[in-house]
C-alpha cells in the first residue's frame, strides 16, 4: 500500500507522526522546506524594544525567529498574540506566554479576534500575504510588518527524491511544501493538506485526490491522512 510522506521538519510533525504510528499508518519523513533569515531579521531585536501594544506571531517558524530576536534584545517585556496553540507552545518552550491565542490556527482568525486596537509589530515571512495586516488596519490597528525570514525548498538527495516517488499519500503542511514537492518530483499522489489554502495549492499542482480537515488542528489532519491512506477520504 506504500506509505505516507510527512513533509515538515521532524519536530514540527512529531504530533502527527505519533498519531499515525498509533493508527498503524506507515510513514517516511522528507522535510521539503527550510527557513533562512532576510535583512529585516537584523532589525528585529531593536524593533522589539519599541514598546508595541502587540507583537503578532503567526506561525511556529515566526515564533522561532522572534525568540532569537527577543534574546538578542535582552528579553524585553512583550505582549504577544499567537496564531493557535502550536505557535503558542513554541513561545512557551522559551518561557514566553502569549497574552492572546486565537482559537483557530489561521492568521485571519487572529486578526479578526485580537482585542484592543493599538500598535502591532508583525515579524513574518517574505511569503506571507497582506490579509492579516489589512484586516487589522480595517479594525483600527496600526500595523508594522517586518519580514524576518524566507521559506525555500530544501535540496533533496537521491534517496529523498525516491521516497517522494513511492508515496501513496503526501501530508502537506503549507503551500511552500506543495511548491517544493512539485519542483522536486513529478509524482502526484493523494494529498492530505493541513488546511484549505494548502489543499487548493495542491489541486493546482495536480495532486489527486486532495483532502483537508474541516477544522484546523493536528487531530483532524491525522484523520484525513488515515482515511486517505485506507481509501476512506471525503471532500470537506
Amino acid at each position: 500500500m506504500g506509505y505516507v510522506v510527512l513533509t515538515r521538519e521532524a519536530t514540527k510533525d512529531a504530533s502527527l507522526a505519533r498519531r499515525l504510528e498509533r493508527a498503524g499508518v506507515p510513514f517516511r519523513q522528507v522535510p521539503l522546506t527550510e527557513h533562512a533569515p532576510v535583512p529585516g531579521r537584523a532589525e528585529l531585536s531593536r524593533r522589539l524594544r519599541e514598546g508595541w501594544d502587540w507583537v503578532a506571531v503567526t506561525s511556529p517558524a515566526a515564533a522561532r525567529f522572534l525568540l532569537e530576536g527577543w534574546a538578542e534584545a535582552g528579553h524585553p517585556s512583550l505582549r504577544l498574540a499567537a496564531v493557535g496553540r502550536g505557535t503558542a507552545r513554541v513561545l512557551e518552550g522559551a518561557g514566553l506566554e502569549a497574552a492572546f491565542v486565537s482559537e483557530r490556527a489561521y492568521g485571519r482568525a487572529l486578526a479578526e479576534a485580537l482585542p484592543h486596537p493599538g500598535r502591532v509589530l508583525w515579524p513574518t515571512s517574505t511569503l506571507a500575504g497582506s490579509e492579516f495586516a489589512e484586516i487589522l488596519a480595517a479594525r483600527g490597528f496600526e500595523v508594522e510588518r517586518l519580514d524576518v525570514y524566507l521559506t525555500r525548498p530544501r535540496t533533496l538527495d537521491a534517496d529523498e527524491r525516491a521516497l517522494l516517488e513511492g508515496a501513496a499519500v503526501a501530508a502537506l503542511g503549507s503551500p511552500s511544501a506543495v511548491r517544493a514537492w512539485a519542483e522536486a518530483s513529478e509524482a502526484r499522489p493523494a494529498a492530505a493538506a493541513i488546511g484549505r489554502v494548502t489543499g487548493e495549492a495542491a489541486r493546482t499542482q495536480g495532486f489527486a485526490p486532495v483532502r483537508w480537515p474541516a477544522d484546523p488542528g493536528v487531530e483532524g489532519w491525522a484523520r484525513v491522512v488515515h482515511d486517505l491512506y485506507f481509501g476512506k477520504g471525503h471532500v470537506p
